[in-house]
């Protein structure tokens, strides 16, 4: 690794924390704007939302694992000063994993009526999948490049590239719906659904475009490590496969067995509910969860991508002791807690007037954002264990956590979704279950920890940020039931919220959770 990458290492990873702020910024406008839109709503949400799961079971086959599987190995060459051997890596990812995106594409487009009807039972969705067709072969050409980058420890194209997606598909989102609607007169909620899957498919071209000039400006870098390459041994190209499919598999299988879960929603709330409450009915009931739900849980998780992603060069790389990796591991569990605790709190406490502020003209859904932000709590957590597995070699204990907790979710679905007269039915239940699929893969994961590391995961990094929201919950109610009384209910929510914000930063210092230096953990060890 050359000089110049280490000594930018730290503003990198900086970069990737702002752009992921900038990403699901834009992408929660871009959720609002759709909600509201009128033609689209809960409605609009569930046609592209099931044609977006379909893709994303597909794109799990061919790219989901790859960013994290090339990185650990370009990671452990490079650091091993095999530089050769980490190019050839990338050379033989994308022609592997290119070839399997273009034949994923080949299948949406081919089969995207079949997959609407029969097995999503959305039939408006067939538009939805083959707008979305095309990006499950330029995501896994971005899914090598972005490997690729990161395990050479430059994360900053890495969080252009994803800026430059997010900004494209919120103003090309806006531009097509709102041409659809000026073309058709009225709008059309199928059209505008595909409009915003098609609007995903062009953001993903742009920064397959960026992240390959990029990689071409990075030529002569790249060109000077492969001169000084330590390693003399010739690497042969079929132990290379072998090395990429070993690594890739099963962090692959992981999301895959993650995207189920998911899909799982998207073929049995409608399939179970339409019969009960009607079809139009039970097409929204799945929009609430897919659409306005879905996207506040995500929020806070992406500033935790980019902590596991930072992480993944340091777990895999050999030049890390035990005692460094324990400390980072540590540190970027404080520190996404400290982010999603709050958010977490918020979202238990005040759904009903943030969903009311975010969704005017569909607010519905306040106790099934309610019981899903606590999924949150351990998808952090399990995100940052999963990183350790793979980098000790115990990749099989992730595979084994989702695998469970899809059965647990399938059934839980399968039971509990048609009660609808009862709190923990219907869509409610869905989420009930999801919970519960977390909450198996954590305790998989944690127990794995225990049993096969040295590594200490230290309780305080957990229990303090949780009490420090606690009480920011506390500050934030008592202020609001206060001022609501004098001003309008949302702009008291956005003064309570403010100050609880303060008044948690605050709480984090005097809870001795964080302190000045911490902000500089991440940087690396000479």
């Amino acid at each position: 690794m050359s000089r110049k990458s280490k000594e930018t290492f730290k503003q990198s990873v900086f970069a990737l924390l702002i752009s992921q702020v900038l990403v699901k910024g834009l992408g929660l406008i871009y959720k609002l704007y759709l909600t509201n839109r009128e033609g689209f709503g809960d409605e609009g949400n569930a046609i592209s939302s099931a044609g977006f799961q379909v893709y994303a079971l597909i794109l799990s086959i061919t790219a989901t694992g790859l960013p994290g599987a090339i990185s650990r190995i370009v990671s452990n060459r490079t650091s091993k000063g095999d530089h050769k051997g980490a190019y050839k890596v990338f050379k033989i990812s994308m022609l592997i994993f290119g070839t399997i995106g273009l034949a994923g594409s080949y299948f949406l487009c081919v089969f995207a009526k079949q997959i609407a009807n029969n097995y999503l039972n959305i039939k408006e969705a067939e538009l939805s999948i083959l707008a979305l067709s095309p990006s499950v072969f330029i995501v896994a050409v971005i899914s090598v490049f972005r490997g690729y980058f990161n395990g050479r420890e430059n994360l900053k194209e890495m969080a252009r590239g994803q800026s430059i997606d997010q900004i494209t598909k919120t103003i090309t989102t806006f531009l097509f719906i709102e041409g659809s609607v000026f073309l058709t007169v009225n709008p059309n909620t199928t059209i505008m659904a595909a409009c915003a899957n098609f609007s995903a498919t062009l953001a993903n071209l742009l920064e397959c475009l960026y992240l390959l000039l990029a990689f071409f400006k990075q030529r002569k870098e790249i060109k000077s490590d492969l001169q000084n390459n330590i390693v003399g041994e010739k690497v042969r190209t079929a132990s290379l496969i072998k090395e990429i499919i070993r690594v890739a598999i099963p962090i692959s299988l992981t999301a895959i067995i993650g995207s189920i879960a998911k899909n799982i929603d998207s073929t049995t709330i409608v399939n179970e509910l339409k019969d009960i409450i009607g079809y139009e009915k039970a097409k929204k009931e799945y929009g609430i969860l897919s659409g306005k739900v879905e996207t506040l849980i995500m929020f806070p998780l992406s500033f935790n991508t980019a902590i596991t992603t930072a992480l993944m060069p340091t777990i895999a790389s050999a030049s890390y002791n035990l005692k460094e990796k324990e400390t980072r591991i540590n540190k970027s569990i404080m520190f996404g807690m400290s982010i999603v605790m709050p958010i977490v709190a918020i979202f238990l406490f005040f759904a009903d007037e943030i969903l009311r502020f975010l969704f005017p003209n569909a607010s519905s859904g306040a106790m099934i954002l309610k019981i899903s932000s606590i999924s949150i709590i351990f998808i952090t957590i399990t995100q940052m264990l999963n990183v350790v597995l793979y980098g000790i070699g115990k990749s099989r204990i992730p595979i084994i956590a989702v695998t469970l907790g899809v059965i647990v979710k399938a059934i839980l679905n399968k039971l509990l979704i048609p009660k609808v007269n009862l709190v923990i039915g219907g869509t409610n239940g869905a989420a009930i279950a999801t919970v519960m699929y977390n909450l198996v893969g954590f305790l998989v994961c944690m127990i794995a920890i225990r049993k096969y590391t040295k590594i200490k995961i230290h309780k305080r990094n957990i229990v303090k940020p949780a009490i420090a929201s606690a009480f920011m919950v506390i500050i934030i109610r008592i202020i609001f039931d206060v001022i609501n009384i004098k001003i309008q209910s949302i702009l008291s929510l956005l003064i309570a919220l403010f100050i609880g914000a303060i008044s948690y930063i605050v709480l984090l210092f005097l809870f001795k959770i964080i302190k000045m230096k911490d902000f500089c953990f991440i940087k690396l060890k000479k």
